[in-house]
């Protein structure tokens, strides 16, 4: 497997755990991981930075979920964040989740307990060229 990711991810989920699994992944692959805690703090470091190349968004989060983050971060003008790729990350896949993934303007998801090749995958399509 490919393992080099030239890539910014901001990384948004209430555990920890999942955190620290993501970021272990991602540096592996040589990516740059931040991270948020909810949809609040996402919106906030995604409005400041403007420099992620995509965001992994858990699906359910305290304070505001991903769904919400992400209709927030669309609502915006700017290309940026019409543009900016957002992958939910997702325990489950019903197909009323799926529309409401689609919904909020997601571009993908991938399940939790999530499988690394799928996620590179996902992740190498937002990869900027050089």
């Amino acid at each position: 497997m490919e393992t080099d990711l030239k890539i910014k991810v901001l990384v948004v989920d209430d555990n920890n755990i999942n955190r620290l699994l993501i970021n272990k992944v991602l540096t592996k692959w040589g990516a740059t991981a931040d991270f948020a805690e909810n949809g609040v703090q996402a919106v906030e470091k995604v409005t400041e930075n403007q420099d992620y190349d995509v965001v992994l968004m858990d699906v359910y989060m305290p304070e505001m979920g991903g769904i919400e983050a992400t209709q927030v971060i669309r609502a915006k003008t700017e290309p940026y964040f019409q543009q900016l790729p957002i992958i939910a990350l997702t325990a489950s896949m019903l197909s009323s989740e799926r529309d409401q993934i689609e919904a909020s303007g997601m571009n993908d998801y991938i399940l939790k307990p999530f499988d690394p090749q799928k996620l590179f995958e996902k992740l190498s399509a937002f990869q900027k060229v050089e």
